[in-house]
């Protein structure tokens, strides 16, 4: 295959990659993020602004390149490690991008995504893609894919490669400030990347070597900093894109509901209420997989709601019955179930 691909981008110029990088590129999960606008509802406000993940992605890809050559000139493995650490790490964002965040949060499975309080969930679910996605696995090795996660996390490789993917400084920011002030057609956003650039090097403190700026560029920092904080007063936090992005959420909230629910519409109206409580007994215990006796732990709730009924442990099994045919649960056998 041929090497050295070019993209045209209205940001950066010509962006280059390898064509194991657009092997990447075509792959279904990164051909998603053409879908996700990199504003969300800000287009409401700056008709502009319907840039993507997708070209966001390719720019702080084409950056991060930059800044290995120059940090990490004699090291190819590193510079191809940072460059795909940038390119994969935006993969794991839901609709509208962050808008969708708390609502992830909310309903991540427990037990099979993790969420601590301080990571943010896109971020969980990229690590989650990167190691178990069957077409990235096509191109990218296990080890690599290992070392990817761990240099997004800051758990493999020098610090300051980390820093490069994620830190104050990053990549991703180098990017997202030029590229969201061109489409929203503002200035804020403006700074000097490459003086930006040219100036970081390698510090070496306490046997760890760290991002670090030199004094002759001090003054493209100070631009990079404010260019940041007004980029967060006059657009970020512009009012109308965040009551927009709150609806978003709540109708996103409404129509999960709805559909978790809509299957019930194929019950008389008379068993629903059965059916309805023994669901809401299986979602209050918050388990991806549970068993028969767990459900059986709460007959005495059960039996309030429905005092004049005598039999219900069979009123249970019924109703389990019945939420299996509607496809809201799975029995996995041995009398436990998982929720769908």
């Amino acid at each position: 295959m041929l090497d050295n691909l070019e993209i045209r981008d209205p940001v950066h110029g010509f962006i280059h990659r390898r064509s194991y990088e657009q092997d990447i590129i075509d792959t279904r999960v990164f051909q998603r993020l053409r879908s996700l606008r990199q504003l969300a509802l800000a287009n409401l406000v700056y008709p502009g602004a319907t840039h993507t993940r997708f070209d966001h992605s390719l720019g702080a890809f084409h950056l991060a390149g930059g800044l290995a050559l120059a940090l990490a000139p004699k090291s190819e493995s590193d510079q191809r490690l940072v460059r795909l650490a940038v390119l994969l790490h935006d993969i794991g964002h839901g609709p509208f991008s962050h808008v969708s965040e708390p609502i992830l949060r909310t309903h991540a499975v427990p037990g099979v995504l993790s969420v601590e309080e301080e990571s943010k969930i896109h971020e969980m679910i990229s690590a989650r893609i990167i190691l178990e996605d069957e077409e990235l696995g096509r191109h990218l090795g296990d080890t690599e894919r290992e070392k990817i996660v761990g240099l997004l996390a800051g758990t493999f490789g020098d610090t300051y490669l980390h820093e490069i993917v994620s830190g104050p400084i990053d990549a991703d920011k180098q990017d997202y400030l030029l590229r969201d002030s061109h489409f929203t057609g503002v200035k804020y956003g403006i700074y000097d990347q490459e003086r930006l650039r040219n100036t970081l090097c390698v510090h070496e403190e306490n046997e760890e070597r760290v991002l670090a700026i030199s004094i002759d560029g001090l003054h493209t920092l100070e631009q990079f900093v404010l260019a940041k904080y007004y980029m967060t007063t006059q657009v970020y936090r512009h009012r109308i894109p965040i009551v927009a992005d709150g609806t978003a959420r709540s109708a996103s909230e409404v129509r999960r509901s709805y559909r978790r629910l809509r299957p019930l519409e194929k019950l008389k109206v008379e068993k629903r209420g059965w059916t309805l409580d023994v669901l809401n007994v299986v979602r209050s215990l918050n388990k991806p997989e549970f068993s028969l006796p767990d459900v059986y732990a709460r007959t005495d709730e059960l039996s309030e709601l429905h005092p004049d009924n005598r039999h219900v442990r069979d009123k249970i099994r019924q109703q389990l019955q019945v939420l299996r045919d509607l496809g809201l649960l799975e029995f996995l056998g041995g009398g436990s179930y998982a929720v769908r």
